[in-house]
């Protein structure tokens, strides 16, 4: 997948700068315009009223949207809706999610990352080893392996498979994983064990090898021959991709059936939540990730039973300061932006649980830190952070020369405190957090403006100009290992977004973030790599050069009809244990 691009409004990784060329082919993100009319304050009653309001409106909605699939349901298929047509059907060549969900449910993977544990676990690879120094991986293969044609699956297609992924000539974006690809040399001392030799150790085995799919040697076939439970049969572009059951797939279930128990998987095209709801109320669609609060209350009314939330996502909303020194910004305003005790004590003011409470319908959880606890094995446990107290800001304020008369801050040389927050517009529970820190921020003498602006606009105003005191946007974690955050933290990148290409460190703490996640990235070791991602989460904490607000809880809607389903939250969400999902009414 590629690391970043901006999607409506939120940051897809970390890659600020494919938003300058429009790239949007990491996938659309829920429409999030519906909501109340943003207010300054927010009065219980009338925020009911709105909300019901709302709620009204979208019933009333889908009462007149009902059309009809793109395709009958074949007896024991399930079926849900991707929002726009896969890019390849070539598994090496996967660049964005839609053509990674057909890769997933198709292709055949030495290792497969389990998406509730985080840990890697044997696939066509019966067993692995890696040297201590991480420069060699062995795989010992199944026996008996076919492809979905019936051919032999052995050491030789798992070499050439890997090796196609290398080639420069792919242009596989799994590749920049191993570092130095051009050097990478796999060998097969028989037909089921495959050595390769790394220049340099690699950081998440795991979660390299459940990228790279298995194929006939010299014989792509973009999915129509494969080693996982699905093949690619049937595709109409902007109607659908019908995937078949593999009758050759190695896997059983511990009754000794074969696997998977859907006879099949139809991807609807399909860019229109209000359309992908109704028809999942209908009862053919089986299935919905990643629901924007105002729908998931749509479903739960209508069909309860439906609907989970599985609590804080790996997405993060943040606030954060314009800290670049060359910024068209007056003196004084970087000397408050550049401030910890300043950027401390509006962390302190913020009522994150209000936030979640009221922007996004109790379906968030209060943020403090880039890691979130869904993170199971990179959130730092002991993390001590700022908590919310205005006396605490007011104190942080004084210790820096910041003073009130009345309701208004002045900094030491008598300047007041206004600034303004650039946000995006269209996106309401980002609004609505806007509208929230503005009230928590007067509180603390700070008089705070609101600019909301197209995305077009406010990507000139952060990327091209450095022309603004503060942003609010957020940002979509796909993958949970931190070393895909590494252009976001390192001081000389062009997306380290407060202080961007820095030539050296602008601060001790900074260089302190350059080595430990450049020791995260060189380090076989994956208790080395917690400590220095622990002592990264720790440092951002203390200096807040992010101010963390929520993480958007992980909102999913799944039919009473599917039984076998372990809803999770990383991706491909509560279809990644695809081989045990089957409807109750079908047949296997």
């Amino acid at each position: 997948m590629p690391k970043a691009c901006f999607i409506n409004g939120s940051v897809k990784g970390h890659d600020f700068s494919r938003a300058e060329k429009g790239q949007q082919d990491c996938g659309v993100l829920t429409p999030e315009g519906f909501g109340p009319t943003l207010e300054a304050t927010y009065e219980t009653r009338s925020r009911q009223l709105r909300s019901s309001c709302v709620l009204a409106g979208l019933m009333a909605l889908f009462a007149v949207v009902a059309p009809g699939q793109a395709a009958p349901r074949r007896p024991g298929e399930l079926a849900w809706a991707i929002h726009y047509d896969p890019k390849t059907f070539d598994p090496a060549k996967v660049d964005e999610q839609a053509s990674e969900l057909v890769r997933y449910l198709t292709g055949g993977v030495l290792l497969r990352i389990n998406r509730q544990t985080q840990e890697p676990e044997p696939q066509l690879a019966e067993s692995y080893q890696v040297s201590l120094k991480g420069t060699l991986i062995v795989f010992k293969l199944r026996s008996g392996l076919r492809f979905s044609d019936g051919t032999s699956l052995t050491s030789a297609d798992v070499a050439w498979s890997l090796r196609r992924v290398l080639a420069p000539s792919t242009q596989g974006v799994v590749a920049e994983e191993f570092l130095s690809p051009s050097e990478v040399v796999v060998e097969t001392p028989d037909p089921l064990t495959v050595t390769i030799h790394l220049p340099k150790a690699v950081t998440g085995v795991g979660k390299i090898f459940d990228e790279i799919a298995i194929e006939p040697a010299n014989r792509p076939s973009e999915g129509r021959v494969t080693s996982g439970p699905f093949t690619v049969s049937d595709y109409k572009r902007g109607q659908y991709v019908r995937l078949s059951r593999n009758p050759n797939y190695w896997r059983r279930d511990s009754a000794g059936t074969q696997l998977p128990y859907a006879t099949g998987v139809r991807l609807d095209v399909l860019n229109n939540r209000e359309q992908e709801i109704s028809l999942f109320l209908r009862g053919e669609y089986d299935l919905i990730d990643s629901l924007s609060p105002d729908y998931f209350a749509i479903v739960a009314q209508k069909s309860p039973q439906s609907v989970h939330d599985l609590g804080a996502s790996l997405n993060t909303e943040q606030l954060w300061f314009n800290q670049f020194s060359a910024a068209p910004l007056p003196e004084f305003e970087k000397a408050w932006l550049q401030n910890r005790n300043f950027r401390i004590a509006v962390s302190d003011a913020i009522h994150r649980a209000d936030l979640a409470r009221i922007a996004y319908n109790g379906h968030a959880t209060p943020a403090f830190g880039f890691i979130s606890p869904a993170n199971k094995l990179w959130y730092n446990n002991d993390l001590k952070y700022p908590h919310e107290s205005v006396a605490d800001a007011n104190r942080m304020l004084a210790a820096s020369g910041f003073h009130r008369n009345e309701n208004q801050l002045y900094d030491a040389t008598g300047h007041p405190v206004r600034f303004s927050i650039l946000t995006n517009s269209g996106n309401a529970a980002r609004q609505k957090m806007a509208a929230m820190i503005q009230q928590d921020l007067a509180a603390i003498g700070m008089q705070v403006t609101i600019v909301d602006l197209d995305f077009p606009a406010l990507i000139e105003r952060l990327l091209h100009k450095q022309d603004y005191e503060a942003c609010l946007l957020g940002l979509s974690n796909v993958e949970p290992d931190p070393n895909e955050m590494m252009n976001l933290w390192l001081s000389s990148s062009p997306n380290h977004q407060w202080n961007p290409s820095e030539k050296t460190p602008a601060t001790a703490w900074e260089a302190e973030i350059d080595k430990q996640m450049q020791l995260q990235a060189s380090s076989s070791s994956e208790q080395v790599r917690k400590l220095a991602v622990d002592r990264v989460q720790q440092i951002v904490a203390d200096q807040q050069p992010f101010i963390y607000l929520v993480y958007p809880n992980a909102l999913q809607a799944i039919s009473p009809q599917l039984q076998g389903v372990k809803a999770a939250i990383l991706s491909p969400g509560p279809a990644w244990n695809i081989d045990f999902i089957s409807r109750k009414d079908g047949a296997r």
